[in-house]
């Protein structure tokens, strides 16, 4: 996955969560859900700081010609890349399963959640799961 379409996949997780988070505060949901979708937001807020960093690494290292110094600092560059990369993914399985987690305390409240709040939330996994699977496919 290239860096720019990374970017935009946490940004719209990070606008469902935080629309996820708003429903849950105004509303009266049980724990378990509140919490997960907490949780999910906290994770989906540290992957968007973890790219912001990944991408200012990335800038910082653009301008360099692949020459004696520069060349290992390069490949330097390209190994924060690839370990910034996999920190990612470990952070779409982890906000995956909380997203799992969340729908399944939505499912079992049932009607006791407002149709507004489980449709976010709904946004939300989906969002997740579809970064999760577009990881998978390479």
């Amino acid at each position: 996955m290239q860096a720019d379409q990374w970017k935009q996949s946490i940004q719209r997780i990070e606008e469902c969560a935080d629309e996820a988070k708003r429903q849950v505060q105004q509303g009266s949901v049980p724990d378990d859900v509140r919490q997960n979708v907490l949780s999910l937001h906290d994770q989906a807020k540290q992957a968007q700081q973890q790219i912001e960093r990944s991408s200012q690494q990335q800038q910082g290292g653009q301008g360099q010609r692949q020459s004696g110094q520069q060349q290992g600092q390069g490949q330097q560059l390209q190994g924060q890349q690839d370990q910034g990369q996999d920190q990612l993914r470990q952070a779409v399985m982890q906000m995956e399963q909380c997203g799992d987690r969340a729908m399944q305390a939505c499912r079992k409240a049932g009607s006791g959640i407002d149709p507004q709040t489980q449709q976010s939330i709904q946004r939300l996994h989906d969002e997740v799961s579809s970064l999760k699977k577009q990881i998978q496919m390479g």
